[in-house]
C-alpha cells in the first residue's frame, strides 16, 4: 500500500501528493488505498473505544 502513500513517520500522517504526477489508474489505486485505510483506522478505533468502555465497567 505505501507505494502509493507518502506517510511522514515524524508526525504519523499521510503527504499531500501532486496528483498532477498519477495516471487515472493511479488515482483509483490511490483512491481504493485510502478507502482501505480508513476503514482499518475504523476497526482501530471500535477496538480502542470497546477496550476503554471495559476499562471503565472494570474500575466502577
Amino acid at each position: 500500500m505505501n507505494e502509493v502513500l507518502e506517510i511522514d513517520e515524524k508526525t504519523k500522517s499521510v503527504n499531500r501528493l501532486n496528483l498532477d504526477d498519477l495516471s487515472v489508474e493511479e488515482l483509483k489505486i490511490y483512491i481504493e488505498n485510502l478507502k482501505n485505510e480508513i476503514h482499518r483506522v475504523n476497526e482501530e478505533i471500535i477496538k480502542k473505544n470497546k477496550v476503554k468502555s471495559d476499562a471503565q465497567k472494570f474500575f466502577k
